[in-house]
């Protein structure tokens, strides 16, 4: 992670003990201090997180254009490509 010189900003928030604990365990490991480790598991936490939100409501976006597929023709299909993938399995070993 890159650090940027931005000003910052003081957060709280309440954790369990045995997270802290933790935390603390893995900034000694790192050789880092607590805040580091906080913003670095933050930053990338969030990212990843906004992604799969990005995600979703693009699939949402899809679904009320009227772009999704239904369930069941779903579920037939994979149903459909498993029997095939058994009989050539089959096949093969025969």
């Amino acid at each position: 992670m890159v650090k940027r010189a931005t000003k910052s900003v003081t957060i709280t928030a309440r954790i369990p003990a045995s997270l802290a604990k933790r935390l603390e365990n893995y900034a000694k490991a790192t050789k880092r201090t607590r805040s580091w480790v906080v913003e670095d598991i933050l930053d990338r936490h969030v990212d990843a997180e906004m992604a799969f939100v990005e995600a979703v409501n693009e699939g949402l976006r899809e679904l009320d254009a009227g772009l999704g597929i239904p369930q069941d023709e779903v579920f037939r299909k994979l149903r459909e490509k498993s029997a095939q993938r058994r009989k050539e399995l089959r096949k093969r070993a025969a």
